[in-house]
């Protein structure tokens, strides 16, 4: 038998099919990872986002009630009913 020198091109194939493997695999776990991060992120604001609704739907249905009505109109704007004198407490 008679030995070839020059170059093995299946060892050099191999090694470019797992080089590219390798890249591919890389590739794929950073996506995964930026991925994996703006999930995590959006679960954030989505949980931030539910606690504002539901401090909104709070505010709502006290606005509902005619009684919170008045009484923000007294404490915050200082309105009194007709005949009434607003009272003030001295700061």
């Amino acid at each position: 038998m008679r030995k070839r020198k020059g170059i093995n091109w299946f060892a050099v194939l191999m090694l470019m099919v797992v080089g590219y493997f390798l890249t591919v695999l890389t590739t794929q776990q950073l996506h995964l990872s930026h991925v994996s991060e703006s999930q995590y992120l959006a679960d954030k604001r989505l949980e931030a986002a539910k606690h504002e609704n539901d401090k909104l739907k709070k505010q709502y249905e006290e606005l509902q009630d005619v009684s919170n009505i008045e009484r923000l109109a007294r404490e915050d704007l200082g309105l009194a009913k007709q005949g009434e004198l607003p009272y003030q407490t001295a700061r």
